[in-house]
């Protein structure tokens, strides 16, 4: 018996599933002032729901939000930086880009740790690891003591030049400040982001000493809760790279969790593509606050680029290894408004949980994507969440009409209006995810999730030209489900910048392997996975000689082995010609960084289907997409294994509601899976 729990910026999600029986879903409330508060009163509602008891369930796992929130918000803890002596400036320096490039007025984010708090510390390594000048701890002690005395510090970020050669000094100067110093936190680069380029080192090592504090309260507050009402396992929680770790393993690296919610969907999404047979998806969770877009090719989530840690949070580049989502601000209580041209836009402001949308009756009076939904009546205010929650129509229309009268619309116009620029903004996102990249987004079926995400599925895939969409049970808490369909995962890297591939051997190269591959087995070992549970997956870093940005391919141990570093090369020039249309097989090859995938891969549980046998007769509405039609409308739990139908028609469940537009046609598969696809004809 498992339990996921997926904390949103609206909703938080809950799901206990359980062999050869139907799933438990649950949706609350988020509490943002709080986000444990929500979630623990869910599992309690969710176990009184399913009618078991704690000491039933094997297993919670937990996407959290807390990083992020914590970042975005500025709610992280003091901290000081120590870097080598003169290379203080480096994290304000950063890279000379700019993130808005035609805005005279952009000012970069403050930085996490301010000037007067970046203290350099006597003490230097060479480019090659050697220690050039030994570490002066008695000046390290004085440094800091003037930290915690003069900025009130709590935490210390280490990043020292070269460390990701050789940790020594960064490890003696924990030991150090942990002897003088009891009580505070220590982050080091070599443990968190063990990889040259100094300023995307020091920023992830920044953010995890600005967070971890916050993270470890919040976990110690959930586990302790868990523990006091009788689970005696521990938490488990989502990480960005789309695995799961014990509670207080993962607390202590949090800068590897700002992905922890979106990557949860995309984890189920994986399973899903190779349970059901369709190993490309492009993943698209519309929720409250956002729309996430992912690619699962072969059943794997593809990875975020390392480059120049292009994955940002606040301005700040985070060097850890993620999936590769795309987020823009498109979900259901994002704002429509008119910008300063009296264009109309949709988002990224949001309605979030409290207020909400205007037709939630809580006093939001702005109008919203959700509203829009309403008004064009693919929302039924007697179905939202399973008929547990009432949403007022009249709200929306009255929400609207502020905006529709400044644009001379009526209320339906201005809802069309609305949607169009919704789908429009997240074609454009796929697009960045596929088309920029080199991939066609033709050869992906849509897989939709979110509350929002199946009613949007089929108008998305027109703009894209896709002609098949996948809603998977549950959508509206498939990211909860994700997590219970997730393998206790980490990532482990060796640097080792500028090695030519022409110079080195099978042995050297399996050597830096084997060595990761230790480290995890002894990691694992803590977490109590034997050795021969541990499933490894090779990569390496390469680029061509001379080149500012590198490449992460997948090599096999029995090809190095075979062939030696030429395997590796093999595979850059190909990863290279896929995503830039051309490769240099002629030119040399450096390799950059040694990778290790290290996980306990497991079974996921497909949920069970409805046990529908017969097919009802539809119930209409009126639906005003185009015009005001009359749509048929089925409840999802009443259409039985190989139904077949075809649109318009809109399919409701708790969590979500499907829309199937005219010129689609709607089949459900024997997982209860809802296969859309579309007539050419």
């Amino acid at each position: 018996m498992r339990i996921g729990i997926e904390i949103g910026g609206t909703f938080t999600d809950l799901i206990l599933l359980r062999d050869g029986r139907a799933p438990v879903t649950l949706k609350v409330s988020s509490t943002p002032w709080d986000p444990s508060e929500g979630a623990l009163l869910g599992v309690r509602r969710l176990l009184d729901e399913a009618g078991v008891g704690w000491d039933e369930v094997q297993e919670i796992l937990h996407g959290s939000t807390v990083a992020t929130n914590s970042l975005i918000e500025r709610k992280g803890v003091r901290l000081t930086l120590l870097t080598t002596e003169g290379f203080e400036d480096v994290l304000l320096i950063g890279r000379q880009e700019k993130t808005r490039i035609y805005d005279q007025f952009y000012q970069r984010p403050a930085p996490l740790v301010p000037r007067e708090a970046i203290l350099g510390v006597p003490e230097r390594l060479g480019a090659d690891g050697e220690v050039v000048q030994a570490l002066d701890e008695e000046a390290l002690v004085a440094r800091v003591g003037r930290a915690v005395r003069d900025h009130g510090a709590t935490s210390v970020a280490i990043a020292f030049l070269h460390a990701y050669r050789n940790p020594v000094h960064e490890r003696r100067a924990r030991t150090v400040i942990e002897a003088a110093f009891p009580g505070l936190d220590v982050s080091l680069s070599s443990d968190i982001a063990p990889e040259f380029r100094e300023y995307e080192r020091t920023s992830t090592t920044v953010i995890n000493a600005y967070v971890r504090p916050v993270v470890r309260r919040y976990v110690t507050r959930m586990q302790d809760a868990l523990r006091e009402w009788g689970y005696r396992r521990d938490l488990m929680i989502m990480q960005s790279n789309g695995g799961v770790l014990p509670a207080e393993a993962a607390a202590n690296l949090p800068v590897r969790m700002f992905l922890s919610g979106p990557a949860a969907g995309v984890a189920g999404a994986c399973f899903v593509a190779r349970h059901c047979g369709t190993p490309n998806l492009l993943t698209m969770d519309i929720g409250g606050t956002s729309c996430d877009i992912a690619l699962v090719m072969d059943g794997q989530a593809m990875m975020a680029a390392r480059g120049l840690a292009e994955y940002r949070i606040d301005g700040n580049p985070i060097n850890v290894r993620m999936m590769d989502i795309t987020t823009i601000g498109a979900g259901g209580g994002s704002i429509a408004w008119l910008d300063d041209g009296g264009m109309l836009r949709v988002g990224p402001r949001s309605a979030g949980a409290q207020p909400g949308p205007a037709c939630y009756a809580r006093g939001g009076t702005d109008f919203t994507l959700t509203d829009a939904l309403v008004i064009l009546g693919l929302m039924d205010p007697d179905r939202f969440l399973g008929g547990t929650m009432r949403i007022d129509p009249a709200l929306s229309r009255s929400a609207a009409e502020p905006l529709a009268a400044r644009l001379g619309m009526s209320a339906e116009e201005l809802a069309r209006a609305v949607l169009r620029i919704a789908v429009v903004n997240i074609a454009q996102a796929i697009r960045q995810s596929t088309v920029q990249r080199g991939r066609d987004p033709r050869d992906f079926a849509i897989l939709p999730y979110g509350g929002g995400g199946a009613l949007f599925a089929a108008s998305v895939a027109e703009a894209m030209d896709i002609d098949a969409v996948i809603v998977p049970p549950n959508p509206g808490i498939f990211s909860a489900y994700g997590l219970t369909a997730s393998e206790i995962r980490l990532d482990y890297t060796h640097a080792d910048p500028g090695r030519k591939l022409a110079a080195l051997d099978a042995a050297t190269i399996l050597a830096a392997f084997n060595a990761l591959a230790a480290r995890a087995r002894a990691e694992f070992a803590g977490f109590g996975v034997p050795a021969d549970s541990v499933a490894t997956t090779l990569l390496a870093d390469a680029r061509y000689t001379g080149q500012g940005f590198e490449l992460t391919v997948k090599v096999a141990r029995g090809a190095i082995e075979a062939h030696g570093p030429a395997v590796i090369a093999e595979a850059f020039h190909a990863a290279h010609a896929a995503r830039y249309g051309y490769a240099f097989p002629g030119q040399g090859v450096e390799i950059v960084n040694y990778r290790l995938e290290a996980s306990v891969p497991r079974e996921g549980v497909m949920p069970e289907p409805a046990g529908a046998t017969t097919m009802p007769a539809p119930a209409t509405r009126k639906v005003r997409l185009n015009g005001e039609e009359d749509w048929a409308t089925y409840e999802r739990a009443e259409l039985p294994i190989g139904t077949a139908l075809q649109g318009p028609a809109i399919v409701f469940e708790p969590t979500s509601a499907t829309a199937v537009p005219t010129g689609w046609r709607l089949d459900v598969d024997r997982y209860g899976n809802l296969l859309l696809n579309r007539d050419r004809e």
